[in-house]
C-alpha cells in the first residue's frame, strides 16, 4: 500500500497547477526566451573576446607613445622614420623604390 499511496502522491504532485506553472516557466526562460542560457553564454564569449581585444589594443597603444616619444627626441630617428615609412629624401637626392614580387 505504501508504493501505491507514494506514487498517487506524486501524480497529485505533478498535476499540481503551481508545478506545472513553474516548470513551464523555468522551461521557457531557460530554453525560449530572448534572455535564455544560450544566448547569455554568446554575450559572455563575446565580452572575452572584446577583453582580449582591449588587453591588445592597450599594449599597441603604449607601444606606439614610447615610439612617438622616441621619435620626437631624436632628430636621427624622425628622419629614419620618414625615410622608411613615407619615402621621403633629401635635396638632390635620387629614392628608388624595389617591389619585390
Amino acid at each position: 500500500m505504501s508504493q501505491v499511496h507514494t506514487i498517487q502522491r506524486i501524480k497529485q504532485l505533478l498535476l499540481n497547477t503551481y508545478v506545472i506553472s513553474t516548470v513551464f516557466f523555468v522551461i521557457w526562460m531557460v530554453f525560449f526566451d530572448c534572455q535564455s542560457i544560450y544566448v547569455q553564454y554568446k554575450i559572455y564569449a563575446q565580452l572575452q573576446q572584446l577583453k582580449k581585444e582591449h588587453a591588445y589594443y592597450a599594449t599597441q597603444i603604449q607601444q606606439l607613445k614610447k615610439e612617438k616619444k622616441g621619435l620626437l627626441h631624436s632628430q636621427e630617428r624622425l628622419e629614419k622614420f620618414a625615410r622608411e615609412k613615407y619615402y621621403m629624401k633629401r635635396e638632390k637626392e635620387d629614392l628608388y623604390i624595389i617591389i619585390r614580387e
